[in-house]
């Protein structure tokens, strides 16, 4: 990142942090009386920015798709090698699913992955989330209050600052890939916003429907449920809809099959482009990166692939309570280690060893019995001084990670949550930090 300046940001505020603090307070009244919303609450964010350079934008657009190519590789591996597919613990059902081709060559359209930035370009991946990725509405909402702030007004007396387009760019992925469904042709789908009602982020929904309107697409937000497949085609009331933007989770999916019967017959006919289609679940479950750490199953990737893993994907495995060595050093060894779900978000079951005593720590991991489980390398986050004036402090140390939007393998925008506990994300502390990419003139 452009350490000078992130440097002269901290001298901005450390100035006049009345002054800002003020601002900041004015902010706050904006995003909370908007549409960036989480769990009903308005989404917490911290009077910063994120600052890179073009050159240091593209090196992450770069990092993206050598992990991109190695994800290639793995999806198409999965395809066609039955014993390949067992390393993953998916059902039969989920399976099928992910094998039926969704009609066109992109295998995660939208993808969120989040890593550990690190100056010298060892970037460390903390997860990857091509299942319902979201943030676009918040960090456009924040994005946008953080740009008209008085900070960012003396930033702008040196740098072109810009932040990051992720609606209109988005339909344009969807719209691609559905031509390609399509044979080519554009001819007005209509499309619907596919989540379980009361599960999804509606106000993020919204925000995207009516982008896609405003161009001239008739746009629904519906649950799978709604969705009724009769003469070959796919409707929800009496719309056809021929392209969905799914932001239900394969596991919930899944977990409703007998619900949306209908919805599954037509994307297995390829009577509708979904975007994203199911196989993007093998990218998406965590068990992936134990599996880019068996060396022996992985005779379809380069040498200099696999060392890109061995540098950039903390060392991570199954959790196996009949394995008694490697159980007895995860428990020994806890200040090392972290367990966390194999698919679930936000934080939500993430466990790190060095936050409990020894006795609770074993205690925990053996009551994981019959979980689904990882463990994994703990890595500590980078740390940054930013504002914090609900506290009444000029500047406070938070960790932060940072999310690569991904929009058909390609690098779309960041999305930067900070926080000063172990685990970053809703479930314990969140703050969401926009990012910029600046120019000095």
């Amino acid at each position: 990142m452009l350490d000078s300046l992130h440097r002269q940001y901290r001298g901005i505020i450390e100035r006049e942090p009345e002054r800002y603090r003020a601002d900041f307070l004015k902010g706050k009244e904006i995003v909370n009386n908007s549409t960036a919303i989480y769990n009903d609450k308005p989404v917490d964010f911290l009077y910063q920015g994120l600052f890179f350079s073009e050159e240091e934008y593209e090196e992450l657009g770069n990092f993206l798709q050598e992990m991109t190519g190695i994800l290639k590789k793995v999806v198409r591996e999965y395809k066609v090698n039955p014993r390949f597919r067992k390393l993953f613990p998916f059902s039969p059902l989920m399976e099928e699913l992910i094998l039926i081709d969704p009609g066109y060559g992109v295998d995660f359209p939208m993808a969120r992955f989040d890593i550990f930035y690190r100056e010298n370009g060892g970037h460390l991946f903390c997860e990857l989330n091509t299942d319902g990725s979201s943030g676009m509405n918040e960090i456009t909402i924040i994005q946008d209050v953080m740009d008209k702030s008085l900070a960012f007004s003396e930033i702008k007396k040196d740098y072109e600052v810009r932040g990051f387009e992720l609606f209109e760019s988005w339909l344009e992925v969807l719209l691609r890939n559905y031509r390609e469904f399509n044979g080519g042709i554009d001819d007005k789908p209509n499309i619907a916003i596919v989540d379980f009602t009361g599960e999804g982020m509606v106000y993020e929904f919204r925000a995207f429907q009516r982008v896609f309107r405003e161009r001239g697409y008739n746009t629904f937000i519906c649950d799978p449920r709604e969705l009724e497949y009769r003469g070959g085609k796919l409707y929800f009331k009496d719309n056809q809809i021929k392209l969905i933007y799914r932001r239900a989770t394969t596991i919930r999916l899944v977990e409703e099959a007998e619900q949306i019967r209908d919805f599954l017959s037509a994307y297995r006919d390829g009577a509708v482009c979904v975007v994203g289609g199911l196989v993007s679940q093998i990218v998406h479950n965590k068990a992936l990166f134990a599996v880019l750490h068996q060396k022996d199953r992985l005779d379809f990737l380069t040498e200099r692939e696999k060392e890109f893993i061995k540098r950039h994907i903390p060392y991570t495995a199954i959790l196996d309570l009949n394995d008694g060595e490697n159980i007895e050093k995860l428990i020994t060894a806890k200040d090392q280690w972290l367990v966390k779900p194999i698919d679930q978000l936000a934080g939500k079951g993430v466990y790190i060893g060095r936050d409990f005593r020894p006795a609770e720590w074993k205690k925990l991991i053996e009551g994981l019995v019959d979980k689904d489980y990882i463990y994994q390398q703990f890595i500590e986050p980078p740390v940054m001084a930013m504002p914090h004036f609900a506290e009444n402090k000029v500047s406070e140390d938070f960790g932060f990670q940072i999310g690569l939007y991904s929009y058909n393998h390609r690098l779309a925008g960041l999305y930067t949550r900070a926080g000063r506990k172990t685990v970053i994300g809703n479930i314990s502390e969140s703050f969401t930090i926009p990012n910029y990419i600046c120019r000095k003139f």
